[in-house]
C-alpha cells in the first residue's frame, strides 16, 4: 500500500515536484514513523525499477520527487482531450460527435479513481477528479436524452444512482428517462424514495431539477389519458426542452480547474449542458487566520450598491493582501452569479513587466469564453468588447497586484452590477471613482501570528503556547508569510525544536535564507520590491537598513544620507507608498525587523562595481607557486 500511495501522489502531482514531506503525509497522516523519509526514498528506488518499462521516470529534485510521464501515456490526459473535444463539438452544434467523445472519455474508467487505496491527504485531488467524471457522465446523458435516447439509458442511470443516491441530477435523468419511456409509476416511485433520502438523511428539500422534472409529470398527467398514452406524453414533455444553446467555451476548450471540479450547469435533466459560468477564482486560502475587522468591512462595502464599485487593499509584500481578497472573494462568489474573474496584472514578480491595457482585456475576454479567434485588434476595440459582454451583469473581477489606478480603469465590468477587488503592493489613490474603499493591511496581531503559525505547524510538532512561540513569531515580524515559512520549516524537520528554530532565525545572516516555501522566500518579494525602486530610494533604503534603529525622521534621514530636507521627506513618503516603510505618527518613519534585515546586507553597486574593476594586489611568491 506504502508503494501505491507514493506513485499515486506522484501521478496526481502531474510532472511537478511532491517534496518528501507531502509523501510522508500522505502515507502516514500525522504520525509517521521515525524511519518515514528513509521509507520514502526505499519506495521510490523500487518504484522506479517498476515503472522503467512504460518509459516513465521518477527524478530527484531538490527536497522530493518529480514523476516525469508522457501525457499520451497516463489515461487521466487522455481522458482529458477527448472531453475537451467533446465540448469543442458542442460549441460547433455537433452534439452526436460530442456524444461519441464523451462516451469515449468514459469508457478509460473503470471505476472511481485510486480504489482501494487510503490516503486521507490525498482525498481531496481524487474526489475533484471523480467529481469531473460524474459531470461528465451527467453532461453525457443530458445530450442522450436530448435526443430521445430514454429507453437505452434507464439501466445505466439505476446503476448510477444506486451507486449515489444523493446526487440530485442524476436521480432525475433517472426519472426523466423512466417517464419518457412510459414507466409513470416507477417514475414517481423514485422521485419518492429521493425525497425522503434527503429529508431523512440531509435535512433538504429537492433542489430545482428534481422539483422540476416532478412538476412537469404532474402537469403531463393531469390531462393525459392512461399508460397507452405515455410514449406522446413523453414526446410531448421532449418538446417542452429547449433548443440546444450555443455553447461558449474557454480559449483551449475546457473550462478552468475551479469549474472542472465543482461546477454545476444550470440545464435540467434532458436539457443540453448551459454555458459554463466563467469562474476562475484560485482556491480559498487553507489557513487563513484572523482579518475579522478587514474581511468585515469588505464585505459590509461590497453589499452596499453604487457605479463601477471598487474595492482594493493594499499593504507591504508577503501582509496578505491576496489571500485576504480571495477569502472574501469566496465568501461573496454566490451574488455574482454571471461570473468570477481572477487576473493577476504582475506588478511585482517573475515577469519582468506589468500586464498592460492590451493584454490585460485579452485575458478577460478570453476567461469570459471569447474563443482566441474573435479577439479584436486593437485596444480600443478590445476595451468595447470587454464592455459590451459586462454591461447589466453581476460579476465579480478580482485584479491581482496592479501596478496603479491607470492599470485598473480599462478593466472594470460596465453597468453599476459587478464589483472589482484590487490588491496592490503600492498605495493607490483611488480619487476619481467615488464608489470606492481602500484598505491598507497590517501584519498580523500576536494572537493572530501564534493561530497562523500552528495551522501550518500542524500535528507533527506538539501545539506550543503563544508565549513559546513569542520568539519566533517576533523574529518574523508578524509577517504572515514569514509565519508560514517559519511554521513550514519546522514541520518539514520533526527532529528540531522550536527553541533551535528560533535561533537559526535569531541570526541575522541565515534569517532571510530560512524564510523560504515553495512558492519562494521572502527576500525573493522583498528583492522585486526593491528592484522597482529607483537608485535614490534603493541607496536611502540601504542606509536606514545598516542604521542602529528601526526608527528615523526627516531630519536624521537628511543627514544619513546627505540630503535636503525637503528631497529627504519626498523619498521617504515615497517609500511609504511603496510599503517599504511605515508611518506610524506625523513626522516619524519606521522600518519593518525584515525589511531591516534585507535591507542590511544589501551592497551599493558603485562599490561592487569598483571592487571588481580594482587591479588585484602583487602575489606573494607563496601565492605565484601556487597559481604555477
Amino acid at each position: 500500500m506504502k508503494h501505491q500511495i507514493v506513485l499515486a501522489s506522484l501521478l496526481l502531482s502531474e510532472n511537478r515536484r511532491t517534496s518528501i514531506g507531502r509523501l510522508v503525509d500522505a502515507v502516514w497522516g500525522p504520525t509517521p514513523p521515525s524511519t518515514a523519509e528513509k521509507q520514502i526514498r526505499n519506495a521510490v528506488s523500487d518504484l522506479r525499477t517498476v515503472i522503467a518499462p512504460s518509459g516513465a521516470a521518477i527524478i530527484a529534485v531538490a527536497d522530493g520527487y518529480r514523476l516525469d510521464i508522457l501525457p499520451a501515456k497516463l489515461d487521466l490526459h487522455q481522458f482529458d482531450q477527448h472531453v475537451a473535444r467533446a465540448r469543442t463539438h458542442l460549441g460547433e452544434q455537433r452534439p452526436a460527435d460530442a456524444i461519441v467523445e464523451f462516451r469515449a472519455a468514459l469508457s478509460l474508467w473503470s471505476g472511481p479513481m485510486l480504489s482501494g487505496i487510503h490516503s486521507d491527504a490525498l482525498q481531496a485531488q481524487v474526489a475533484g477528479v471523480n467529481e469531473v467524471r460524474l459531470s461528465v457522465v451527467e453532461e453525457c446523458i443530458d445530450l442522450e436524452l436530448a435526443r430521445d435516447r430514454h429507453t437505452s439509458l434507464i439501466s445505466e442511470l439505476a446503476a448510477w444512482v444506486a451507486e449515489y443516491p444523493l446526487r440530485e441530477r442524476m436521480v432525475a435523468q433517472y426519472v426523466l428517462a423512466l417517464y419518457r419511456s412510459g414507466s409513470r409509476a416507477r417514475a414517481f416511485a423514485v422521485y419518492e424514495q429521493a425525497r425522503r433520502r434527503l429529508v431523512d438523511q440531509l435535512g433538504l428539500s429537492p433542489g430545482p431539477e428534481l422539483m422540476e422534472i416532478h412538476q412537469l409529470m404532474l402537469r403531463e398527467d393531469s390531462d393525459t389519458p392512461p399508460d397507452s398514452a405515455a410514449p406522446h406524453r413523453g414526446a410531448r414533455l421532449a418538446a417542452a426542452q429547449p433548443a440546444l444553446p450555443q455553447v461558449t467555451l474557454l480559449p483551449d476548450g475546457l473550462p478552468s480547474t475551479a469549474e472542472r471540479t465543482d461546477q454545476v450547469t444550470a440545464a435540467g435533466p434532458g436539457r443540453p449542458p448551459a454555458p459554463p459560468v466563467p469562474d476562475s477564482l484560485p482556491p480559498d486560502i487553507v489557513h487563513f487566520v484572523g482579518r475579522e475587522a478587514e474581511a468585515g468591512t469588505l464585505l459590509g462595502e461590497a453589499g452596499q450598491p453604487g457605479p463601477r464599485r471598487v474595492l482594493t487593499v493594499d499593504g507591504m509584500a508577503g501582509v496578505g493582501k491576496t489571500a485576504l481578497l480571495l477569502h472574501v472573494a469566496h465568501r461573496i462568489a454566490g451574488d455574482y452569479p454571471d461570473g468570477r474573474y481572477f487576473l493577476d496584472l504582475r506588478a511585482h514578480g517573475p515577469h519582468p513587466d506589468p500586464l498592460d491595457h492590451r493584454e490585460a482585456l485579452r485575458r478577460l475576454l478570453a476567461l469570459s469564453g471569447m474563443p482566441e479567434r474573435e479577439l479584436p485588434d486593437t485596444d480600443g476595440e478590445l476595451a468595447a468588447a470587454w464592455r459590451a459582454r459586462t454591461e447589466g451583469r453581476r460579476l465579480l473581477v478580482v485584479l491581482d497586484n496592479a501596478t496603479c489606478a491607470e492599470q485598473i480603469r480599462p478593466l472594470l465590468p460596465a453597468g453599476d452590477a459587478g464589483l472589482t477587488l484590487v490588491s496592490s503592493r503600492r498605495r493607490l489613490t483611488m480619487t476619481t471613482w467615488s464608489a470606492t474603499r481602500v484598505l491598507s493591511l497590517d501584519v498580523l496581531t500576536p494572537a493572530e501570528s501564534h493561530e497562523l503559525f500552528c495551522r501550518v505547524l500542524g500535528k507533527r510538532h506538539a501545539r506550543p503556547e503563544q508565549h513559546e512561540a513569542a520568539p519566533v513569531l517576533e523574529l518574523c515580524g508578524h509577517l504572515p508569510l514569514a509565519i508560514s515559512a517559519a511554521a513550514a520549516r519546522l514541520r518539514r524537520r520533526p527532529s528540531w525544536q522550536l527553541s533551535h528554530l528560533a535561533a537559526r532565525l535569531a541570526d541575522p545572516v541565515c534569517r532571510l535564507s530560512g524564510l523560504r516555501t515553495e512558492q519562494g522566500g521572502v527576500a525573493d518579494r522583498f528583492d522585486d520590491s526593491y528592484r522597482r525602486l529607483n537608485a535614490g530610494q534603493q541607496r536611502l533604503m540601504r542606509l536606514l537598513g545598516s542604521a542602529a534603529d528601526h526608527h528615523t525622521d526627516v531630519a536624521a534621514a537628511s543627514v544619513l544620507a546627505g540630503l535636503p530636507v525637503y528631497v529627504a521627506e519626498h523619498m521617504l513618503e515615497d517609500l511609504v507608498d511603496e510599503h517599504l516603510l511605515s508611518h506610524p505618527e506625523p513626522g516619524r518613519y519606521c522600518m519593518h525587523p525584515l525589511v531591516k534585515t534585507y535591507c542590511a546586507q544589501l551592497r551599493d553597486p558603485d562599490e561592487d562595481a569598483a571592487e571588481r574593476a580594482a587591479p588585484a594586489p602583487p602575489a606573494s611568491g607563496t601565492a605565484r607557486l601556487l597559481a604555477a
